[in-house]
């Protein structure tokens, strides 16, 4: 007989899903002599131990053999604070069958809800007054389905919301004059979500059609060299020669690896680049993330740079450089300083990203950017602020004022007197001109471990073409991509698919998300479907 055990503090309980192993706690697989029947009737059984995720990832996996007189003691998993809070299935193959759900919690979380304050101080130093004040504050960017903003509240109706070709939001105010001596703050608080999302590059379909062809303006932008991002260097053409024959992802991975074994990390006092880095091979996160760009569009992967801030244990929120590199018409995350694992490409959901493309040196993509009359003759005091506040409240409406542990943690900050008292339902922060209809066939239940289609049709009901990509996700507690399917769809026209939904490992009702996306992660077309694995 094979049992399982939650260990706690060195004694065996049973496994219960009401009472989550914590960390310091031990899973542990047992196999007494006595019990196991089959011992005596063939010997050596072989088992084969995975131990999964709660968004499907195997986080450990082990074979082993009984021999005659049977194991005592087959298999343990320590519960270490990496681990994420979840259910998670210890599956047990081969000559002996188990499927076992473990609830673990951990400090770390699949989603997370944020609160983020942010403001900014202008202040009018001169003994005259500043005319024609616009300024335009950074706004988290909607990355399906990385990051979504649910609302956002200002003490300053803004007078328009601001995009660029990377994704990039501002809120943008006008003054029409700062009087002498005068000191204006503009803040706003938005409510945020954040989610792991895992890429298992084994299941990233296919390698890309023809990105010079299908998405033209991305290709030419995002494959050339430019300050910071020294993809002409001679010493990172010869690097990224080396893997010409590699397929794109397996360039990825390679530049990836790369960086890690050959650049050691050294905080820098500023912004150095790739240049720096594979000169020195030194850097911190920007000349990580810089040089793993750079080192892709050197070979004709496009790639750009992140600038996100992230929750550190002991520095509290800090600002980190990640990246991005285009496949399979999305942009996908990963963290050329933090990435260990290099089977499943990971996003932390303990990271805000606030800017999309390179933010080095003189370049238009600021946190900040404000013009006005006069700005070489006179000046203005610009500071900014940010909070970052873990809402655990239940989801709610639109609330019309801070919660009690809001105004707690605010209290004695920046933002303390400042009223929010403009709500933005006018500014839709998703808003698109163009949508695209999804209708799926799915079943109420299906098979776990083996793969199935379904039928997907998608309706373009505008007058131009549209591409994008539909995104086929698990979404169990947070958020898992199975698979990409980059699509181009003619005007007013019909696009009927027959999709392979994979053998999963999720066991009961699981919801399967459908969204058809622009490549900045905007949700064009959406559905979900419920399906319970039997």
């Amino acid at each position: 007989m094979i049992e399982v055990f939650h260990v706690k503090q060195n004694k065996n309980q049973s496994i219960s899903l009401n009472k989550p192993a914590e960390v310091g706690d031990t899973i542990l697989i047992s196999g007494k002599k006595d019990d196991i029947p089959f011992v005596q009737t063939k010997r050596n059984q072989k088992l084969h131990i995975l131990f999964i995720s709660p968004i499907g990832t195997i986080v450990d996996s082990d074979q082993v053999r009984l021999d005659d007189t049977g194991l005592k003691r087959i298999y343990s998993f320590p519960i270490t604070p990496d681990l994420y809070s979840g259910t998670y299935v210890l599956q047990i193959d081969g000559d002996f069958k188990l499927r076992e759900k473990i609830n673990i919690r951990t400090s770390n979380h699949l989603i997370y809800r944020w609160i983020l304050y942010y403001g900014v101080q202008i202040s009018n130093p001169n003994n005259f007054p500043i005319n024609n004040f616009v300024v335009d504050i950074a706004l988290p960017p909607n990355i399906s389905p990385i990051q979504h903003i649910t609302e956002v509240d200002c003490n300053y109706k803004p007078s328009k919301l601001v995009t660029d070709r990377d994704g990039n939001r501002w809120l943008r105010y006008y003054f029409h004059q700062i009087n002498p001596k005068e000191k204006i703050t503009v803040a706003y608080k938005s409510s945020l979500i954040t989610r792991l999302v895992s890429y298992d590059i084994t299941r990233i379909r296919g390698e890309e059609k023809d990105i010079a062809k299908y998405y033209p303006e991305t290709y030419r932008n995002y494959v050339q060299s430019e300050p910071f991002i020294e993809s002409n260097h001679e010493k990172i053409k010869s690097i990224a020669r080396k893997y010409s024959s590699h397929t794109p992802l397996n360039k990825v991975l390679s530049f990836l690896k790369y960086v890690k074994d050959n650049i050691k990390y050294v905080p820098q006092d500023g912004d150095y680049g790739a240049g720096f880095a594979i000169e020195n091979n030194i850097g911190d996160c920007t000349e990580f993330a810089s040089l793993f760009v750079s080192l892709c569009r050197a070979a004709s992967v496009p790639a750009r740079m992140t600038t996100s801030i992230v929750l550190s244990e002991f520095e509290g929120w800090v600002y980190h450089a990640q990246a991005e590199f285009f496949s399979n018409g999305i942009w996908i995350p990963i963290d050329p300083t933090l990435q260990h694992d290099f089977r499943y490409l990971y996003r932390n959901p303990s990271c805000i990203i606030f800017q999309r493309g390179n933010t080095l040196g003189d370049t238009n993509i600021r946190e900040i950017r404000y013009s006005y009359d006069d700005m070489n003759t006179n000046k203005v005091a610009i500071h900014s602020h940010k909070q970052v506040i873990w809402d655990k409240q239940p989801i709610k409406e639109h609330s019309n004022g801070p919660t009690k542990e809001e105004v707690e943690q605010i209290k004695g900050t920046f933002f303390e007197n400042i009223n929010m008292k403009y709500s933005l339902p006018s500014l839709d922060l998703e808003q698109q001109d163009k949508e695209i209809e999804i209708r799926v066939t799915a079943p109420k239940t299906a098979p776990v471990h083996k793969p199935f289609s379904i039928p997907v049709h998608l309706y373009n009901r505008n007058d131009e073409t549209i591409i994008g990509t539909l995104r086929v996700s698990f979404v169990r507690g947070g958020l898992y991509t199975s698979h990409l399917y980059p699509l181009q769809i003619t005007p007013n026209s019909h696009e009927p698919l027959m999709i392979e939904i994979p053998a999963t490992n999720f066991l009961g009702p699981t919801f399967i998300d459908f969204i058809f996306q622009d490549e900045n992660g905007n949700k064009i077309g959406y559905e979900q479907k419920k399906i319970s694995f039997q």
